[in-house]
C-alpha cells in the first residue's frame, strides 16, 4: 500500500472514530433520556455500515478505560468523552489532540451541521482558565464544563467561560441550553446584560438586542439585579424586552426548547416574527417587504434548515407572495 494511502486511510479511520465519540457524548449525556428523533437519528448511523458499530464498541471501551484512569489520578481533569478519543487516535494525533479535540458531524434528519466537544486541562495555577466557544449560523455545538455541566449552544452563539477555584462564571451572547450539575460553587451566568446563578438544573437562556428570556426546567435560577434577589422556579419563564419584565408559568415548554432538536414551532405566532425566527438559521435572510404581511398569524412545526417548505407552506395557505430573486435573496409581500 502506497504512503498516500496509507495516510488516507488513517484520516478516514480517525474521522469515523470522532463521529462515533461524538454520538457517544449524546447518546451518554446526564440528564433526560435522549429524544426519539436523536435516538432515530442514532440508530440510522450505527445500522449504516458495521464500521460504524465497530467504532462506537471502541470508543466504549475507551470511555470505561478512561474512568478508570481518572479515578486513579484526581489530576486527569480531562473529560473522560474527550479522552478516550485521544486513546483511541494514533500518537501524533494525540499531542496535536493534548488541549482540544473538535470533531464536526451531520445528524441525520436534523440540519445543524456542527458539533464540537471541549477538553480542559488541570492547572494548579490560582489564575482563572478562560475559554470561549462559539457556533456559526446553522450550526450547534455541545461543550462539556470542567466540573462535568453542559452547554448546548445553538446557532450563532457565543459562550465564554471562567474555572478556577471558588469562580464559576459564563457570559453568554444568543442561546443556550444549560445542565448544571451540582455543586456547592454556583454558575454565576451573565445574559444580556442580566446575572443569574444556579448551583443545578436545567436552564434555557437566550439573549437579543434589547431582549432576555430565561426559563428553568428543573432547579432555580437566582437572578442579581439592582442589588435585589429573585428566584425564577422550575416551569417558569422569564421574558425581557427593555425595561418591561413579565414572569409566568410555562406548562409546555416545547415550542421553546424544540431548538434543540432541530425544530422551529410556531403557535399563533405573527409572521414576522416566524421570519426573525428562521433568519437566525440563514445566512440570506428572508425579506418581509410588507408590514400587512408580518401581521399575519402562523402555527406549525418546522426544520430550522428547511425554510424552502415553510416558504411553500406561506405561499400554499396564506395571502402573501413569495419571490426569490436570486442575489437579491426571498422576499415575502402581501397579495
Amino acid at each position: 500500500m502506497s504512503p498516500q494511502h496509507s495516510r488516507t486511510g488513517a484520516i478516514a479511520e480517525d474521522a469515523l472514530l470522532t463521529q462515533a465519540a461524538l454520538w457517544h457524548e449524546r447518546m451518554q449525556a446526564p440528564g433526560p433520556a435522549p429524544s426519539p428523533s436523536l435516538q432515530a437519528a442514532f440508530a440510522a448511523w450505527h445500522d449504516a455500515s458495521p464500521l460504524h458499530a465497530q467504532a462506537y464498541a471502541r470508543v466504549g471501551a475507551a470511555q470505561t478505560q478512561a474512568a478508570l484512569l481518572a479515578e486513579e489520578n484526581p489530576l486527569l481533569a480531562l473529560r473522560q468523552q474527550t479522552l478516550a478519543r485521544t486513546m483511541l487516535v494514533r500518537p501524533a494525533a494525540r499531542r496535536r489532540q493534548a488541549m482540544m479535540v473538535a470533531g464536526a458531524l451531520a445528524l441525520v434528519g436534523t440540519p445543524l451541521a456542527a458539533y464540537s466537544i471541549h477538553a480542559w486541562r488541570a492547572s494548579h495555577a490560582e489564575a482563572p482558565t478562560i475559554e470561549s466557544f462559539h457556533t456559526d449560523v446553522g450550526q450547534q455545538a455541545d461543550v462539556t464544563l470542567p466540573d462535568g455541566s453542559l452547554v448546548t449552544l445553538d446557532t450563532n452563539s457565543r459562550l465564554e467561560v471562567r474555572f478556577a477555584s471558588g469562580e464559576r462564571s459564563m457570559r453568554l451572547e444568543g442561546q443556550g441550553w444549560f445542565r448544571i450539575k451540582p455543586s456547592a460553587t454556583p454558575w454565576r451566568i451573565a445574559v444580556a446584560g442580566q446575572d443569574f446563578t444556579a448551583a443545578q438544573g436545567s436552564f434555557d437562556l437566550r439573549g437579543d438586542p434589547g431582549q432576555l428570556r430565561a426559563y428553568a426546567a428543573s432547579g432555580t435560577l437566582n437572578i442579581s439585579d439592582d442589588g435585589t434577589q429573585a428566584t425564577l422556579a422550575p416551569g417558569r419563564l422569564l421574558t425581557q424586552r427593555g425595561s418591561d419584565r413579565v414572569v409566568r408559568d410555562l406548562p409546555d415548554p416545547s415550542a421553546l426548547t424544540s431548538w434543540r432538536e432541530g425544530m422551529l414551532q410556531f403557535q399563533n405566532l405573527s409572521l414576522g416574527e416566524a421570519v426573525s425566527e428562521f433568519n437566525r438559521y440563514r445566512r440570506q435572510p428572508i425579506r418581509l417587504t410588507d408590514p400587512r404581511a408580518g401581521a399575519l398569524r402562523i402555527s406549525g412545526a418546522f426544520r430550522t434548515g428547511d425554510s424552502t417548505r415553510f416558504l411553500d407552506a406561506l405561499s400554499s395557505g396564506f395571502p402573501v407572495r413569495v419571490r426569490d430573486d436570486g442575489h437579491e435573496g426571498v422576499t415575502v409581500t402581501a397579495r
